[in-house]
């Protein structure tokens, strides 16, 4: 019976760990989820109402480590660029850092061109994130289940 219990908590153990792996993939793709959301509002506020960027902030709820950056952002009026998150690629960290930089900069007909104009580039590297986490979730889950197997068999 001891060792049932055992194989069985091997098992799980294993599978949990696994996907505790796959959390830095998660929070990639719901990073660029909500910059996609924050971009497809921002260039509907700049087409129509105009409302400015601390307001627009208030006026709309994002998640996760996107909302905290946020947050910073706003509070140090949209100076500090602090894009350190691990799951960032020095690439991506650099595309936030120029698109933050001429968010809210100028007037709203340039605002609209530019939001527009990486429009695309955002939808691409939130479908690459996506694609990203599917394919690994599923190999760390499988890969842990079958870690746990083995276990279990050593077990038995």
């Amino acid at each position: 019976m001891l060792r049932v219990f055992l194989c069985v908590l091997a098992v799980a153990a294993c599978t949990g760990l696994a996907y505790l792996f796959t959390r830095k993939h998660k929070q990639r793709m719901l990073f660029f989820y909500n910059l996609d959301l924050f971009n497809e509002r921002l260039v509907n506020e700049v087409s129509y109402t105009r409302v400015p960027l601390p307001a627009f902030i208030e006026k709309y709820e994002f998640g996760g480590d996107f909302k905290k950056m946020l947050q910073e952002k706003r509070a140090s009026d949209f100076g500090t660029e602090n894009y350190g998150f691990s799951y960032l690629t020095p690439d991506e960290r650099k595309f936030l850092s120029d698109y933050f930089l001429l968010v809210g900069r100028s007037d709203a007909a340039s605002q609209r061109t530019y939001l527009s104009a990486v429009r695309e580039e955002i939808a691409g590297r939130r479908r690459s994130a996506e694609e990203i986490y599917k394919k690994y979730f599923s190999l760390y889950m499988k890969l842990g289940f079958l870690a746990g197997l083995v276990l279990a068999v050593l077990i038995v």
